[in-house]
């Protein structure tokens, strides 16, 4: 368990060195040969530097000889996972049958000119530390050095993609960071965000509204995700058990919780969605006539009726009145 005791965290200085990564990485990972340390905290491996354009602020008000920001980041990835693979029962990366011989997750703090981080779904070899394989592989993330997990949930968001790519190979924009905005509650405050949908329905939603979704992406969350979540869980408190209160319990180095309150609408639905996924990407594979899961596949609009259908069927699965409908596509099959 993370905690805020300094006998909690190991640390290593002077670590220099190149590593060979999955072809699937942009260069930056392949440039960041000048993270000299590292923290292992959980399932988490953290490199970061105290110098050039990747630097992270050097306050150490504990004086545990890792700087607050490099903590603070690694407390919101654990408490992330742990909150959603272990509380919450979602589907664990690390145990997939995609990502099976990975052995942890690593994580690269780099100066990022686009964007505060990204998640990668291919696995790597891992970065040189000592007492690991040379033939480790590895989940990756990288997240901006200049984050400050007190202020911004990107490690906890690109977290939660990672859980998603263990569940299906289904990359849609909609999906992907529709979801994952839903996601960020059981961090952030509140249960829920706005809703721009009657949670009531109809179910399916028209043709038209469905392809509206289909070209969104963070905003899919107030037009599918979050009605979806309220229609399915009047409770919105977060289930009361003592690995959460744990959970409740870490702070950040200022003092103030990870976790802003203990309250999220839709856990269980989304759960039963991922698992739902897992299953029809495989019926896509088969009907859309991929030969590999390439990066355009993933992303591909013919996986769009596929998705939509898995949610449908978790949603009938947890009491909402989903209508019968014929094919949503020429390539699906019919909501049973």
């Amino acid at each position: 368990m993370l905690t805020n005791s300094r006998s909690a965290w190991r640390t290593s200085f002077g670590l220099l060195g190149v590593v060979l990564l999955a072809s699937s990485f942009p260069a930056e990972i392949y440039a960041a040969t000048e993270l000299d340390r590292y923290l292992i905290a959980g399932k988490f491996r953290i490199f970061y530097t105290l110098k050039g354009e990747s630097a992270v602020a050097p306050d150490d008000h504990d004086r545990s000889g890792v700087p607050d920001r490099v903590e603070d980041v690694a407390r919101q990835l654990n408490v992330a996972y742990r909150l959603y693979c272990e509380v919450l029962q979602f589907p664990d990366p690390l145990t997939s049958s995609r990502f099976k011989e990975a052995t942890c997750i690593q994580v690269t703090l780099l100066h990022r000119a686009k964007g505060n981080g990204v998640a990668y779904d291919a696995m790597s070899r891992a970065r040189p530390m000592n007492g690991i394989r040379p033939d480790e592989r590895v989940l990756a993330i990288t997240i901006g050095s200049h984050v400050d997990p007190i202020h911004n949930v990107t490690p906890a968001h690109e977290m939660f993609h990672l859980i998603q790519y263990g569940a299906t190979y289904f990359k849609n924009r909609w999906y992907l960071e529709g979801m994952t905005r839903w996601f960020e509650h059981g961090i952030c405050h509140q249960a829920l965000g706005d809703l721009r949908y009657d949670p009531a329905g109809p179910w399916p939603q028209s043709h038209g509204q469905q392809s509206k979704i289909f070209q969104q992406s963070y905003d899919a969350e107030y037009t599918l995700w979050n009605p979806i979540a309220a229609a399915t869980d009047a409770d919105t408190s977060l289930p009361k058990t003592s690995a959460l209160r744990k959970l409740a319990a870490i702070r950040y180095s200022d003092g103030s919780p990870v976790m802003q309150d203990l309250n999220l609408q839709g856990a269980s639905v989304m759960r039963s969605i991922l698992i739902e996924l897992g299953h029809l990407d495989d019926e896509a594979f088969q009907k859309l006539g991929y030969d590999r899961w390439s990066e355009k596949n993933q992303s591909s609009p013919g996986n769009n009726p596929f998705i939509y259908l898995g949610v449908m069927r978790a949603l009938r699965q947890h009491g909402a009145v989903v209508a019968e409908s014929s094919k949503e596509s020429e390539h699906a099959t019919t909501i049973p």
